[in-house]
């Protein structure tokens, strides 16, 4: 533990009860609670890594195209290519059952060069992707020949519904200086594929947010203990692996400092830790409130902790906490997102705050995630003053509606997590509203992974 955490004798100990007390809750709303969240992150620095590690990273400076694609004209079809003005024999005896016969000139494959000085009368033999000769606009489908078998050399051309076709233009895919990646964007299965083709063998990404976990309670029991939980002696540890693995979902590296005790000392012991090992994040479960064993944001108010807002106006979740401890003095310190210990309260809270600030750290653009509008199954009540998240899971419509649905995974109370596996995302009912009834529109926000 660093000296300046330390915590100095039982003075400063006695002081902690009657200082976390004294503190008024903000309720701010949901709105105002996540602006201020996003206010506070900045884009971590960029680094260098190879184009093949940088999935799940943000992309920090814009990337440009090193060559045009494709670079010449080039096929859609396997067939031959044509000058239009050549078919026009063979349209002229189409009533008469006559096919136009070509010379072949030669043949074009993918990844090669066209063809030069090819004479006029004749065709090109060629495979989807290969170059297409200057001065040619149409690919005759192989199909619409004999393929050349009948005369070698020659190339007989049943019909010409092809004209004009089945050519596609040099630089269709980008150009040679385009902007194919702008900053911001997430390298996935998608945008690897247009990094590669622009010619990136490395590519300048944000850093992962490093993010500390740590939850609290003497009652909680990994599974090494679950025979307590099975005796109804403790409660199942399942925040801790819950929030690494929506860190890891938001493009976060999740450091693990374990489960503090209901104590001071042990507490402030794992809040040095996190400083100690340079974190850009902190994120607390358990001890979210004020009771006698909520102590969180007692010890970290000892430090120096300077605490953005405490209480949203939301459902589950209301007593979250935002603030910055600082590493030393004067510094703008770790951000601390104190969440309850309910699990369901915790996993909601993670995924409209926590992401999002690990988002905007990424450099995103859009870090307050997906959002679809579904037609609600189920009604979906909320006292008004408060925004009501329900875990949903989300069904395409059929026959006359065809419109997406959304419905309850089960039972909403904050404390189950049976609930949790089936949710696609998590319904909206604004602080505005009564509530939704069945049939009508509700915005969801896409949980990621489903």
């Amino acid at each position: 533990m660093g000296p300046g955490l330390r915590l100095r004798a039982g003075r400063r100990l006695a002081l902690l009860s009657s200082g976390a007390a004294g503190l008024n809750a903000d309720w701010l709303s949901y709105a105002e609670a996540l602006d201020r969240i996003l206010a506070a992150a900045v884009p971590l620095p960029a680094e260098t890594v190879s184009t093949g590690d940088s999935l799940g990273r943000s992309v920090a400076v814009s990337v440009r195209a090193a060559a045009t694609l494709p670079a010449w004209p080039n096929s859609a079809m396997d067939g031959f290519a044509v000058r239009s003005s050549d078919l026009d024999d063979a349209e002229d005896g189409a009533e008469d059952g006559g096919t136009l016969r070509l010379s072949v000139a030669g043949t074009s494959l993918p990844g090669t060069v066209p063809l030069e000085d090819v004479a006029p009368g004749s065709a090109v033999r060629v495979m989807t992707g290969g170059p297409v000769p200057a001065g040619f606009d149409t690919v005759i489908r192989v199909e619409h020949t004999d393929g050349g078998e009948a005369d070698p050399g020659f190339v007989a051309i049943r019909r010409t519904d092809d004209r004009g076709r089945h050519v596609r233009p040099a630089g269709e895919d980008m150009t040679a200086g385009d902007k194919i990646v702008p900053a911001g964007t997430v390298v996935h299965s998608g945008s690897l594929p247009v990094l590669l083709a622009g010619g990136r063998k490395d590519v300048r990404v944000h850093r992962r947010p490093r993010t500390a976990v740590l939850s609290s309670g003497d009652e909680l029991a990994g599974p090494e203990r679950f025979h307590r939980v099975a005796q109804g002696r403790a409660v199942p540890d399942t925040n801790r692996d819950m929030i690494a693995a929506g860190v890891r979902e938001a493009g976060g590296v999740p450091l693990d400092l374990g489960v503090a005790s209901d104590d001071e000392s042990a507490v402030a012991e794992k809040l040095a830790q996190a400083i100690d090992q340079k974190v850009d994040l902190l994120v607390t479960t358990g001890g979210a409130s004020m009771g006698e064993r909520d102590l969180f944001k007692q010890v970290l108010l000892s430090q120096g902790f300077r605490l953005d807002f405490w209480r949203a106006r939301i459902r589950p979740g209301s007593p979250m906490s935002f603030g910055h401890l600082p590493r030393r003095r004067g510094d703008a310190g770790i951000p601390v997102f104190g969440l309850p210990g309910n699990p369901t309260s915790a996993f909601v809270t993670f995924h409209v705050f926590v992401a999002p600030y690990l988002r905007a750290c990424l450099g995103s653009p859009r870090p307050k995630g997906a959002v679809v509008s579904a037609q609600t199954t189920d009604a979906l009540s909320s006292p008004v003053g408060l925004t009501q998240f329900y875990r949903v899971r989300l069904e395409p419509g059929s026959g006359s509606n065809p419109s997406l649905r959304c419905s309850l995974t089960g039972p909403q109370g904050s404390g189950l997590v049976l609930p949790l596996r089936d949710a696609d995302g998590l319904a909206v009912v604004p602080e505005s509203a009564r509530g939704v009834a069945p049939g009508q529109p509700v915005s969801v926000l896409a949980l990621p992974g489903r």
